[in-house]
């Protein structure tokens, strides 16, 4: 244990060899925007031009920082903090390290006082828009750097950086490019860093990540703070930006352009004790153990968080102590026993006989951490909460996400604000943080922002049976895009042999015949179910039972407070019984609730295979198309040591309208998609050709991709489906197109309405002025915002082998593909095959939490046995849409 809590020092790494290249081939060719096909619309947005003045020289110098250590055998380890690829608290820590050396140079090197001024990205730049007198700069420090005992000194090294060492106000064009990696980004770099100048001179601002600017007064800010009991968590208001190249009036003459976008943040406390946090929670107790349901709802709460050791040469240290990660709640300090001085003993008298520590918490449950060899347990009073942490959506147990939208305490509904005051107290903050002055230092003007044209797609028409149609237009509808049944569903089913189960002595009596009647009523073939009970919480009974029988339906009815919902997925998943699942409160509103009735109806004919309702769309009727989609929404929290679920969904079974899809489980990294795009492509393209016929034409959607990872799309991943289609036959060439979309984007959309500020009506699209000069791209909104703000989508088209195809018709089918829900009747915020796909990751997250995590062999995780055994493209609820 001594070893391991040695080696969660800062570790040198390896270097990995460098990758080839990316990004010296041409994205798909920029089309022509959509001009006339739709009903023209003003959009007010919160983008604004940023006016330069000429020919105003931006130096770059490069800034290496080492700190250099001891090591037990008195060999010297030297560790570059300036280029630090850790995340977390632990890339703030080195970001910190690297400004209080830098601090350093500036009060030893007059060049670095005078002239300017400079702008440091606490890493490995320094900007400056004057240029140095002394350019090579190098020097040592040992004194009031360094708090840790093994620390010998700090490096600080400047020189000129050899390429783009000198950019200016002019060179605007260099910094797009169709090839992504051609893009000389030295300008929107130091632009990024300059426009925050005055955020971070601002006393009344602190900046968390990467250049997010929270305010610590909020007084004269329309939005209140939140703060909770359990966790001590509260929230903080602050504003984010990004400075871009976008086409502009003219997009053979683009311009710059700042983003800057309110932020309203849950946190954590900072440096506060794990145990004092832990003691707010309901429920817990000096001698909670781990595996207790309190316990674990607890453990939900702190999964992924940075903590420092507190205890005797690791205390007091701050940014220079050791920081580790929680992993897992773990057995109490008298129950966790290891080797020590070739006698066993437990946590208790490790720390007791080592620091003179005497614990007192013995019988709380530890937290586990990863050291470098094997885990870590320490107790959790010997711990301290890093600072400066957001809480992720799987850390959320009370509903703190619907009550950051909800928060009626709030003046403002924090996330939720209707448009008009959104964009207003968006204003109000971003003035207030100092990212929309009119002149900053003397050379950069931040305008007003923009208003544009947008265009309103046409809404496809929704078609029942007997080519019965729904009614988008009816003005007695509460938003335009909501629609009824119209007649029988396009493709009912039949449920001959299923069963309604309810918790013992807690049946709804009539709600079979509810059921029943409604399946009918929409041209269903429904008989009655037979009922049976869950009997002391034997769920797995309940499903060993209908597995002899061969339902093809079980059919929960459950009361909220059994939390049974993760447990019926999981075992869904290894009987491959299809289930579906209403919460007892929800099934009484069944007997006055037409609506409510319908819903569930319309789920179990959609899981059964059936379709409620045929699009009929000029862009989405072709049978020979197929549209895949690729999500995740794992990207961060969670157990750090559990691989990431990705999502996926095509319309590849027996009508070109129906998807399914399923869940991979991935190692996490940065390219989560690539490893499972081929593989995942075959199965896709086998389903289809069996169902229907082998696809002429593939459209793929990528959610959540950055930016910085259309090379990779471009290059790596079209590679990737081309050996998918090869593999199913060596001439099968089918057209096919890469599109990247993202709702992680700054930019904000309204529409301006005769001077009123509201939501972007459901089809509106915007493909010029605000968008990228070089890329085909449109924003898109394509769902009522029920309450709130809409937030429009990012498309990129990528690549693709028809390059006759319009951007229009992209437009319109990924407009056409929203109204595909098939079980909600309105259109959703995104197009099906992701909106579909982000529901199976979340499956394949739930499936892995409740198997207590991935298989191991030989204690090391194995992802081809995890996918085996906890996934479903070997299950014969595979071909049918058994998360809808």
């Amino acid at each position: 244990m001594e070893k391991d809590m040695a080696n969660l020092a800062l570790s040198e790494g390896t270097k990995p060899s460098a990758p080839a290249k990316l990004g010296m081939v041409p994205l798909a060719a920029k089309k022509e925007k959509n001009a006339s096909k739709g009903r023209k619309v003003m959009v007010a947005t919160n983008v604004r031009k940023l006016t330069i003045a000429a020919n105003q020289p931006i130096y770059k110098y490069a800034v290496q920082v080492n700190y250099v250590f001891v090591k037990e055998d008195g060999t010297e380890c030297t560790i570059e903090m300036s280029k630090s690829t850790r995340k977390g608290t632990e890339h703030d820590n080195d970001k910190a390290r690297c400004q209080k050396v830098y601090k350093e140079a500036v009060t030893r090197y007059e060049a670095l006082r005078t002239g300017g001024p400079f702008f440091y990205d606490r890493q490995a730049s320094l900007y400056s828009l004057t240029k140095l007198k002394t350019e090579n700069i190098s020097f040592d420090v040992d004194k009031g750097i360094c708090k840790r005992p093994n620390f010998k000194k700090a490096q600080f090294i400047l020189k000129k950086v050899d390429d783009s060492f000198q950019s200016t106000s002019n060179d605007i064009k260099k910094t797009v490019n169709p090839c992504p990696g051609k893009a000389d980004r030295t300008l929107l770099e130091a632009l990024n860093i300059i426009v925050s100048g005055p955020a971070f001179d601002n006393k009344n601002v602190i900046t968390v990540g990467a250049c997010v600017h929270y305010l610590i007064d909020t007084s004269g800010i329309d939005v209140a703070n939140k703060d909770y009991q359990e966790g001590g968590l509260y929230s903080a208001v602050g504003a984010s930006k990004s400075v871009k190249t976008l086409e502009g009036a003219n997009r053979l003459a683009p311009g710059l352009f700042m983003t800057p976008e309110m932020k309203t943040t849950l946190f954590h406390p900072d440096n506060v004790s794990l145990v004092d946090v832990l003691k707010s929670y309901r429920g817990f107790a000096a001698n909670l153990a781990y595996n207790t349901p309190v316990a674990q709802r607890i453990e939900k709460a702190f999964v992924g968080l940075d903590v420092s050791l507190n205890y005797g040469p690791y205390a007091g240290l701050g940014e220079d102590g050791l920081v580790s990660k929680i992993r897992k709640f773990s057995t109490s300090s008298v129950q966790t026993t290891f080797k020590w001085n070739d006698c066993e003993v437990n946590l208790v008298t490790y720390y007791k006989e080592k620091y003179g520590i005497t614990l007192k918490f013995p019988h709380l449950f530890t937290v586990e951490a990863k050291g470098k060899v094997g885990r870590i347990n320490f107790p959790v009073e010997l711990l301290v909460l890093c600072p400066n942490q957001t809480v992720t959506n799987d850390q959320m147990i009370n509903n703190e996400q619907a009550d950051m939208i909800k928060n009626t305490s709030c003046r403002i509904k924090m996330s939720a604000a209707q448009p008009h005051i959104r964009k207003s107290t968006t204003e109000t903050v971003v003035k207030n943080v100092g990212l929309a002055s009119n002149n900053i230092y003397g050379f950069i003007k931040v305008e007003e922002p923009l208003q544009v044209e947008g265009i309103v797609l046409d809404k496809p028409k929704i078609i029942f049976a007997g080519n019965k149609l729904a009614n988008l237009d009816d003005p007695k509808s509460r938003f335009p895009t909501d629609f009824n049944i119209a007649g029988n569903y396009f493709i009912a089913k039949e449920l001959s042999n299923w069963e309604l189960v309810f918790v013992e002595n807690e049946e709804v009596k009539g709600l079979a015949e509810q059921f029943v009647t409604e399946m009918r009523k929409n041209g269903m073939k429904a008989t009655n179910p037979v009922i049976s009970y869950i009997v002391r919480n034997d769920l797995e009974a309940v499903f060993k039972r209908a597995k002899v029988a061969k339902r093809q339906l079980l059919f929960f009815v459950v009361k909220s407070r059994y939390n049974y919902h993760q447990n019926i997925k999981c075992l869904e998943q290894k009987y491959d019984l299809l289930t579906q699942e209403v919460r007892a409160e929800t099934a009484e509103k069944v007997f006055r609730q037409p609506q409510t009735r319908l819903n569930i109806v319309n789920k179990t004919n959609m899981k059964l295979g059936g379709l409620n309702y045929q699009i009929g769309s000029e862009t989405f009727r072709r049978p020979d198309y197929l549209i895949v989609g690729f999500e995740t929404s794992q990207r961060s929290g969670g157990n750090p040591d559990y691989p990431i679920s990705v999502g996926y969904a095509a319309n590849m079974l027996d009508h070109h309208q129906k998807f399914a899809g399923g869940y991979v489980y991935v190692k996490r990294s940065n390219d989560v998609f690539g490893p499972i795009i081929k593989d995942t492509l075959i199965k896709i393209l086998q389903t289809t050709k069996k169902n229907r016929a082998t696809p002429k034409e593939i459209l793929l959607y990528f959610n959540g991709v950055s930016e910085g990872q259309f090379a990779m799309l471009n290059e790596e991943y079209q590679q990737q489906v081309k050996n998918a289609c090869k593999a199913i036959s060596d001439t099968y060439r089918p057209h096919f197109t890469i599109i990247a979309s993202s709702k992680t984007h700054n930019e904000r959309l309204y529409k301006s309405d005769k001077g009123r500020i509201v939501n972007l009506e459901p089809g509106t699209v915007v493909d010029h002025h605000i968008v990228s000069p070089v890329y085909s791209e449109w924003y898109h909104a394509s769902a009522v915002a029920r309450q709130g703000t809409a937030k429009a989508t990012k498309f990129t088209v990528i690549f693709t082998t028809n390059p006759k195809e319009s951007l229009y018709m992209y437009e319109q089918l990924t407009n056409d593909l929203s109204y595909d829900h098939q079980i909600v009747f309105h259109p959703v915020g995104l197009p099906v095959p992701l909106y579909i796909a982000g529901r199976y990751s979340q499956r394949g997250a739930m499936v892995l939490a409740s198997n207590m995590g991935p298989i191991y062999t030989n204690n090391v995780m194995d992802i081809a046995a995890t996918n085996k055994e906890y996934g479903y493209e070997n299950k014969g609820l595979f071909e049918t849409r058994f998360n809808a």
